[in-house]
């Protein structure tokens, strides 16, 4: 016999309360976006103040906070993609949350792909359910 640890898929039951949450959560990542965005554009206009000034080594700094200010601006838009998504998600769907692991012990004989067939489902922060996924055939 040997101990091992094997995959476990964590699942979430969609509910109202779930697609309410996960649509606060989003939301407020993009008001930090937001904020993040608008620090960059101060720094910005400063910077721009002191390239007048003193152009040498300006131009740099302003290109890699532009290439900063892009990035937050794509990671705002998936963002607001996501909170879409959260308004389609259909009562009673399952959506995969994550990964963790569990132990098992594995002996002779044991099905390799029951032993690995393993989900949790998770509704309103609870674990609703165990899965030991059945190998077809």
């Amino acid at each position: 016999m040997l101990t091992i640890t094997r995959p476990v898929l964590v699942k979430v039951r969609v509910t109202d309360d779930y697609k309410k949450n996960l649509a606060t959560e989003l939301q407020q990542t993009v008001s930090k976006v937001e904020l993040e965005l608008q620090h960059l554009e101060f720094q910005a206009r400063k910077l721009n103040e002191l390239a007048k000034k003193n152009p040498t080594g300006a131009e740099a700094a302003l290109a890699q906070l532009e290439q900063e200010k892009q990035r937050r601006l794509d990671t705002r838009a998936k963002l607001l993609d996501k909170i879409k998504e959260v308004g389609r998600l259909v009562n009673g769907s399952e959506v995969v949350q994550g990964k963790v692991e569990s132990i098992v012990e594995v002996k002779v004989g044991d099905d390799w792909r029951q032993l690995m067939g393993v989900e949790i489902i998770l509704e309103d922060g609870k674990v609703a359910e165990i899965r030991s996924l059945q190998p077809e055939g």
